[in-house]
């Protein structure tokens, strides 16, 4: 990540100018340099110089059409997230990058304890291929917004989900911090069912997913919203691991149902497809709910 490599060169005025831009984009896309100085609580001087700094570091975009403005981009974003997270003592070390998906970034990472954690870092807006009207259960009915604070809103969304399920002491991995569009975890193994060909038990592990789904909606009280063959991780022992969650719904939406036949119907179709499970979404719906 480009941002880890220049934490150590920024000094903590940039980080106050960072955060007045941060604050400033909440009401407008771009933010003027006399609303900088506003937030940062420094001199018009002393912004300048510090702005020219960050710019050239690449965390920010200047807007030179009228009065100039200036907003973060995600290299700034990822920096103020990691600067928090290292700060606070969540994790110490950011190692390797382990998975790249159209929505996050993931890596692993290091605490104060060198106990080995996972980083997900939100990218929704980083294709095109999600609609504003998918986005409306984060972002709301708000004229205003910016992918930056989508991304925040889908990281704490996720971390919520995990909060409601630790306590279950499934194979979920275990919330551990948030800031910003960052999420720290418990670290996990386990490949994309996706991805695999064949495996020794379909059945067994198929009736382990629906029966995580039941547990999950039962005594948690929530729904995946997305769930499918790319967020159903499995690992060497044959665990099967549910990730990605920003999407989830209470067990009170007044869509339950028909949003937890989907995602039924999916693992459903999936199994049947490539391992020739039959099932019925039907009846498995109705043993979970009942």
């Amino acid at each position: 990540m480009e941002a880890a490599k220049i934490i150590k060169s920024i000094e903590k005025e940039d980080y106050r100018v960072l955060r007045a831009i941060e604050r400033g984009m909440r009401r407008s896309d771009t933010v003027k340099i006399k609303d900088i100085c506003f937030y940062s609580g420094l001199k018009m001087e002393e912004v300048h110089f510090r702005l020219n700094k960050v710019h050239r570091s690449d965390l920010i975009m200047r807007d030179s059409v009228g009065e100039i403005s200036y907003k973060l981009n995600s290299k700034g974003y990822d920096l103020l997230a990691l600067h928090s997270l290292v700060g606070n003592g969540t994790i110490s070390q950011l190692g390797m990058e382990i998975g790249k998906g159209k929505e996050s970034d993931v890596y692993k990472c290091l605490n104060d304890d060198s106990e080995v954690l996972t980083l997900k870092i939100f990218r929704i807006g980083r294709t095109s291929f999600r609609k504003i009207k998918q986005l409306r259960s984060f972002i709301g009915e708000r004229r205003h917004f910016s992918w930056l604070y989508v991304n925040h809103l889908a990281a704490k969304r996720e971390f919520q989900a995990l909060e409601k399920i630790a306590p279950l002491n499934l194979n979920i991995p275990k919330p551990i911090g948030l800031n910003r569009h960052m999420i720290v975890m418990e670290y996990v193994e386990g490949k994309e069912l996706n991805f695999l060909i064949d495996i020794e038990d379909p059945e067994f592990i198929f009736n382990d997913i629906m029966e995580q789904v039941k547990i999950i909606y039962n005594q948690a009280g929530i729904i995946h919203g997305d769930l499918g063959e790319f967020n159903v991780l499995i690992n060497e022992d044959g665990d099967i691991l549910i990730i990605d969650w920003p999407q989830w719904i209470p067990k009170s939406h007044p869509n339950k149902l028909s949003i937890l036949k989907r995602d039924i119907e999916n693992i459903c179709v999936f199994f049947q497809k490539r391992f020739n499970i039959e099932s019925d979404s039907e009846e498995i719906l109705k043993n979970i709910t009942s």
